[in-house]
């Protein structure tokens, strides 16, 4: 039964990215949109935009992309179970381990700092740390990949980890528009 679990959560999670990525693709098919003020940063404007739609304020804004990325970032495990599998035939099991071993612990430690990011924003970041925290879970997604040296990532992560980069970088881009730093 855990096993169907997971394979519905690794399901579920690469319809969440796919429907991210076509949410992408609709925006940037469409003649116009009004940017947000939340987006101007963003290296992808048009899907930056989709995600903060609904929100009129930063702290609405910040909260919105931080929250869809926390919930991206928490259904990894039941897709690297499902992305080892995947690994070709032939792939030694000891780089099996390791590439779990490592992929578990970076996205582990990406959650943990994008929580802590959550908490600091709810106390209104007086360190401004909040940039610098998204930049490292973002890092600590590349050491995942770093994993992949001897044997391509599988698609289905490879598209699940893109993703995930996709929310951290609109989160990165988010914060940077936060109106104390602006001014």
């Amino acid at each position: 039964m855990s096993h169907r679990n997971g394979v519905t959560l690794s399901l579920v999670s690469l319809a969440l990215t796919c429907v991210l990525f076509a949410c992408q693709s609709s925006a940037q098919q469409a003649p116009a949109y009004k940017e947000s003020p939340f987006c101007v940063k963003a290296l992808d404007k048009p899907f930056c935009n989709e995600v903060v739609k609904a929100a009129n304020t930063w702290q609405e804004a910040i909260t919105g992309v931080l929250s869809e990325t926390i919930m991206q970032i928490k259904l990894a495990e039941p897709i690297m179970a499902n992305m080892l599998a995947k690994l070709p035939p032939t792939t030694d099991q000891k780089l099996k381990n390791k590439i779990e071993k490592g992929c578990k612990e970076s996205y582990n430690d990406a959650l943990e700092t994008l929580k802590e990011v959550e908490d600091l924003l709810k106390t209104g970041d007086k360190t401004k740390s909040a940039n610098i925290k998204i930049s490292a879970a973002m890092t600590r997604l590349d050491d995942c990949k770093g994993e992949f040296k001897k044997t391509p990532m599988p698609a289905e992560f490879a598209t699940f980890y893109q993703g995930s980069k996709k929310l951290l970088s609109t989160c990165l881009a988010v914060e940077r528009t936060r109106p104390d730093l602006l001014s």
